[in-house]
C-alpha cells in the first residue's frame, strides 16, 4: 500500500489496491505460488503520475519491473537497487529526468534495461558496461550526451543496443569489431562523427544503423562480408566515394539505405545480387551513369528511390519484372527515353514520380492499368501528345501532377470518374478546348490548377469549382471565368475573360501609377529652400545671422549653451511666426536671438524684409528692451543721443518694438508693416524730388495718445490698410507702453 501511496493518482489508477483483498489479486501483481511473494509488477499504460515512490524498493523479490507508458517524472530513485532479484526493468516512454543511477550496475541479474523515450541526461554510466548478464539495453529518446566507451564491449551478453535519438558526439569506438554479441546495434540520430572503423565488418549484427549523424569518408568494403546483415542503413551523414560493389554480397539484407550523403559513381551492377532486397534508397546523392538493368532482377524489391542524383539514360525496361515494386521514384534527374509499357504489369505500384526530367513522347494509355495508383507525377518534363483517357480508370488516384509538359487535346471527360482525386494539376501545357463538366463528379478534388493552356468556354458553375481561386484558370485567353464572389468584381457582374495581355496590361498599369504617386509624393515632402539664392541643403545646425554691430560673431553652439538651449526662462517676446530670446554674452552685453516656427512658410519672407531694414541701420546701440517703471526711454543707452539727436523718433522706434513682443498674434504687426515704418523713421536720402507719387508719413500713426485721427486726409489711396494697422499701433502704444 506504501507503493501506491507514493503515485500521484492511484486512487483512480489503482482503485482495485485495497488492504482488505488479496495482494496477489490486484490489478498488475503476480505472486509466487508457494511464498505469495510479489515478484512482478506490470502497470504499463495505467495513466499513472508522480514519481516512482522510494517504497518500491522494498518489493525484495521484485523480477519484473514495467511502469512503461505512464506519466511519471522526476529521478529513477536508488532504491530501486535495493532489488537484487530484479532482471527486467521497464521504465520508457514516461516523462522521468536526471541522470542514469550508476547504481543500477549493482543489480546482479539485470537483464533488461529498458529507459527509452524519457528525459534522462548525462553520460551512459560506464559500471553498467560491466553487467556481463544485461542483454538489453534500451536508451532512444532521451538527451543523453557524452561519447561511446569501448567498454561498451564488455557487455558479453548484450543483443541489443539502441542510443538512437540522443547528444552522443565523439568517434565509434575503434574496438566496436570486438562487440560480438550484438544484434542489433543502433546510433543513430546522434552527433557522431568521423569514419567508420574497418573492423566494424566484424560485427555479426543484423541490424546496423548509423543513419543522421555526421559521419565522413567512404563506405568501408568490408561492410559487404557481413553475411548476418539484415538492414543496413548508413543515411544522412557525409560518406563520399563510390557505392562498394562488395555490397552485392550481402544475399541476406532486406534494407539498404544509403540516402543523404555525397556518394558519387555509378549505381553497382551487382546490387541486383541482393536478392532479399525490398527497400533501396539511393536518393539524394551524387551518382551518375545509367539505372542498371540488374535491378530487375529484384523481384522482391518494394521501392526504388534513385531521386536527386545525376543519372541518365532510359528507364530500363526490365524494371517492369519487379512486380511487388510499390514505389518509384526516380524525381530531379537527366533521364531520358520514354515510359516503359511494361508498367502495366506493376499492379503493386502505387508511387510514380518521373518528374524533373528529360522524358518525351506520348504518356503511355498503359499507365492506365496500374489500378492501384494513388499518386502519378509527371511534371517538368518533354511529354507530348493527348493526355490517355484510360488514367481516368485509376479509381484509387488521389494526385494527379502532368504541369509543365507538351500536352495537347483536350482534358479527357473520363477525368470525371477520379472520385478519390485530391489534386490535379494539369498547367502550362497546351491543352485546348472546354473544361469538361464531368470534372464537377471529382467530389473529393480540393487543389485544381489549369492555368496556362489553350483552354476555351466556360468554366463549369457546378458548386465544387466555386472553391477555386481565379489563378486555377489563368492565362487561357479564350476562357471565360464566372464570377462568384467578390474576389473577381460585381457578383452580378459580365464574365470576366481572363488572358496574359490582360494580366500583363493590369501589372504595367499598376507599375506607371505607383510610380506617379511616389513622384506626387516626393515632390510634396520635398523641403523648399528659405532663401531662393540658397538652393543647398543646409547642413549642420543653423547659421546665426549678425547684424553690423561692434562684437564678436558667435557660433550656434555658443548661443545654445548660453541661453541653456533657448530654454523658455530666457523668452523676452512671441511673434506671429517667431519667438524671441535674451542672450547674455560673455562680455556682459545683451543680444536678441530670434527663433522661427519652420511651420509657417511666411516667416522666412517676413524675416528677410526685418533683416534688410534693420540690417541697414548702423548704430553699435541697437538694443531692444523692456522697462519696469512704465516708461521707454529710461532702457536707453544715453550715449544714443550723441549719433541720434531726434530721440522722438527713437521713442516711435521702441514703441513700435514693444508692439512686436506682445503675447496675442492680433496686438502685433507683420514684419512687412514693422520694416515699412522702420524705413520711414529713417531720414530720406539726398534724392532729387519725385512727384509721381505721393509720400506717406507713417510716422504720425505712431501717436502716444488714442485720440488719434482715422481718416487723414493727406493719406494715399493704397495705405488705407496702413492706415488702420497704425491706429491700432497707437492705441495699444498708449494703453500698454512699459
Amino acid at each position: 500500500m506504501a507503493v501506491k501511496a507514493g503515485f500521484g493518482n492511484a486512487a483512480n489508477a489503482l482503485a482495485d489496491w485495497d488492504g482488505g483483498r488479496d495482494h496477489c489479486a490486484w490489478r498488475g501483481v503476480a505472486c509466487d505460488n508457494a511464498s505469495f511473494a510479489v515478484f512482478a509488477m506490470d502497470l504499463k499504460g495505467n495513466k499513472l503520475t508522480g514519481q516512482i515512490p522510494g517504497e518500491i524498493g522494498d518489493c525484495v523479490s521484485l523480477k519484473y519491473l514495467d511502469l512503461s507508458f505512464n506519466s511519471l517524472y522526476g529521478d529513477i530513485p536508488f532504491s530501486i537497487s535495493k532489488l537484487k532479484q530484479l532482471e527486467d526493468l521497464i521504465l520508457k516512454n514516461n516523462q522521468l529526468t536526471g541522470p542514469i543511477p550508476s547504481t543500477l550496475s549493482q543489480i546482479p541479474n539485470l537483464k533488461t534495461l529498458d529507459l527509452a523515450q524519457n528525459q534522462l541526461t548525462g553520460d551512459i554510466p560506464r559500471l553498467i558496461y560491466w553487467n556481463e548478464v544485461l542483454q538489453y539495453l534500451g536508451l532512444r529518446g532521451n538527451s543523453l550526451t557524452g561519447t561511446l566507451s569501448p567498454d561498451m564491449c564488455q557487455l558479453t551478453g548484450l543483443w541489443y543496443f539502441d542510443v538512437r535519438g540522443n547528444n552522443l558526439t565523439g568517434t565509434i569506438p575503434e574496438n566496436i569489431g570486438n562487440c560480438t554479441s550484438f544484434e542489433i546495434l543502433d546510433i543513430s540520430y546522434n552527433q557522431i562523427s568521423g569514419e567508420i572503423p574497418y573492423n566494424i565488418g566484424f560485427l555479426q549484427v543484423a541490424t546496423l544503423s548509423l543513419q543522421g549523424n555526421r559521419l565522413t569518408g567512404k563506405i568501408p568494403e568490408v561492410i559487404g562480408l557481413m553475411q548476418a546483415l539484415a538492414v543496413l542503413d548508413l543515411s544522412e551523414n557525409e560518406l563520399v566515394g563510390p557505392i562498394p560493389p562488395i555490397l552485392g554480397n550481402l544475399s541476406y539484407t532486406g534494407k539498404l539505405y544509403l540516402h543523404g550523403n555525397k556518394l558519387a559513381g555509378e549505381v553497382p551492377p551487382e546490387l541486383g545480387n541482393m536478392t532479399k532486397l525490398s527497400y533501396l534508397q539511393l536518393d539524394d546523392n551524387e551518382l551518375v551513369g545509367t539505372i542498371p538493368a540488374e535491378l530487375g532482377k529484384l523481384e522482391e524489391l518494394f521501392e526504388l528511390n534513385l531521386a536527386n542524383n545525376n543519372l541518365e539514360g532510359p528507364i530500363p525496361t526490365n524494371i517492369s519484372s519487379c512486380t511487388a515494386l510499390n514505389k518509384f521514384n526516380v524525381y530531379g534527374n537527366r533521364l531520358n527515353g520514354s515510359i516503359p509499357a511494361g508498367f502495366q504489369n506493376l499492379e503493386s505500384l502505387t508511387y510514380l514520380n518521373l518528374s524533373s526530367n528529360n522524358f518525351k513522347g506520348q504518356i503511355p494509355s498503359e499507365l492506365g492499368h496500374i489500378i492501384n495508383l494513388d499518386t502519378l507525377d509527371l511534371s517538368y518534363n518533354g511529354f507530348s501528345g493527348p493526355v490517355p483517357a484510360t488514367i481516368g480508370d485509376l479509381e484509387h488516384l488521389l494526385e494527379l501532377n502532368l504541369s509543365k509538359n507538351h500536352l495537347s487535346g483536350s482534358v479527357p471527360a473520363e477525368f470525371g470518374n477520379l472520385r478519390s482525386v485530391q489534386v490535379m494539376i494539369l498547367n502550362n501545357n497546351s491543352l485546348a478546348g472546354e473544361i469538361p463538366a464531368q470534372l464537377a463528379n471529382c467530389f473529393s478534388l480540393n487543389t485544381l490548377n489549369l492555368s496556362y493552356n489553350n483552354l476555351s468556354g466556360h468554366v463549369p458553375s457546378a458548386r465544387n469549382f466555386s472553391k477555386f481561386p481565379m489563378e486555377s484558370f489563368l492565362g487561357n485567353p479564350m476562357l471565360r471565368v464566372r464570377c462568384k464572389d467578390s474576389s473577381c468584381g460585381n457578383s452580378n457582374g459580365p464574365k470576366v475573360v481572363l488572358s496574359r495581355w490582360g494580366i500583363a496590361c493590369i501589372v504595367l498599369g499598376f507599375i506607371i501609377l505607383l510610380c506617379v504617386m511616389l513622384l506626387a509624393i516626393y515632390k510634396t515632402n520635398r523641403p523648399q529652400p528659405l532663401v531662393k539664392a540658397c538652393e543647398k541643403p543646409v547642413q549642420g545646425p543653423p547659421k546665426i545671422v549678425l547684424l553690423q554691430m561692434d562684437m564678436a560673431i558667435h557660433t550656434y553652439d555658443d548661443i545654445m549653451r548660453l541661453t541653456e538651449n533657448l530654454s523658455e526662462k530666457y523668452i523676452i517676446g512671441y511673434g506671429a511666426s517667431s519667438t524671441v530670446y535674451k542672450c547674455v554674452l560673455k562680455s556682459g552685453k545683451a543680444i536678441a536671438v530670434k527663433r522661427l516656427y519652420s511651420q509657417y512658410n511666411h516667416g522666412a519672407r517676413e524675416f528677410e524684409t526685418e533683416l534688410e531694414t534693420v540690417g541697414s541701420i548702423r548704430h553699435r546701440n541697437l538694443i531692444l528692451s523692456r522697462a519696469d517703471d512704465n516708461t521707454v526711454m529710461e532702457a536707453v543707452d544715453s550715449e544714443v543721443s550723441v549719433t541720434c539727436t531726434d530721440m522722438g523718433l527713437v521713442r516711435k522706434a521702441f514703441q513700435l518694438a514693444l508692439l512686436c513682443t506682445k503675447r496675442h498674434p492680433i496686438d502685433r504687426p507683420t514684419m512687412h508693416d514693422v520694416a515699412r515704418v522702420l524705413l520711414s523713421l529713417m531720414p530720406a536720402p539726398a534724392m532729387k524730388p519725385v512727384t509721381a507719387s505721393k509720400t506717406v508719413d507713417y510716422t504720425r500713426y505712431l501717436a502716444t495718445t488714442p485720440d488719434m485721427d482715422h481718416g487723414g486726409a493727406d493719406i494715399g489711396d493704397n495705405s488705407s490698410s496702413d492706415e488702420q494697422w497704425f491706429v491700432r499701433f497707437g492705441e495699444v502704444i498708449s494703453k500698454h507702453t512699459m
